[in-house]
């Protein structure tokens, strides 16, 4: 029963892609999300934000200073534990194409990966920590 209610939350593809942008390209806003060559639709994208918002893998901060009450998107720690799973599935599809169609980032990663998969697992989870706490002071002192 366990693994079916994990299983649940990646019903679509979109949970992966939208973790593995936050996790792996530091990405956080919406205009962000957006930019991915995926190309996520405003309704995908928004019920998918929803879902994890309500799951517990992510939060939101907003930045109340701004017009538009721009909202930042970052991974709680539920959804930090889900970066070996992420790992993996990336690993795994950088494995499964040819290397030209693969990005320099990807191409990177698989590298580190192959290298040393623990150290980059501690390395990603260091530079997001990083990362979330310079937005959280952003968001803070705006």
């Amino acid at each position: 029963m366990s693994f079916l209610l994990s299983a649940n939350l990646f019903e679509d593809q979109w949970s992966f892609i939208i973790l593995r942008d936050m996790l792996l390209l530091k990405r956080s806003t919406i205009k962000e999300f957006k930019s991915s060559r995926e190309k996520i639709d405003d309704h995908t994208l928004s019920k998918t934000l929803r879902k994890l918002c309500i799951s517990g893998y992510i939060k939101i901060l907003y930045d109340g200073s701004s017009k538009s009450n721009c909202k930042r998107y970052i991974v709680s720690s539920k959804g930090l534990s889900l970066l070996p799973i992420l790992m993996e599935l990336y690993l795994f599809s950088c494995d499964r194409f040819e290397e030209s169609l693969l990005s320099p980032f990807e191409l990177n990663f698989k590298k580190e990966a192959t290298q040393n998969c623990t150290l980059l697992k501690k390395k990603i989870i260091r530079e997001y920590h990083n990362f979330s706490q310079k937005l959280k002071i952003e968001v803070a002192f705006s």
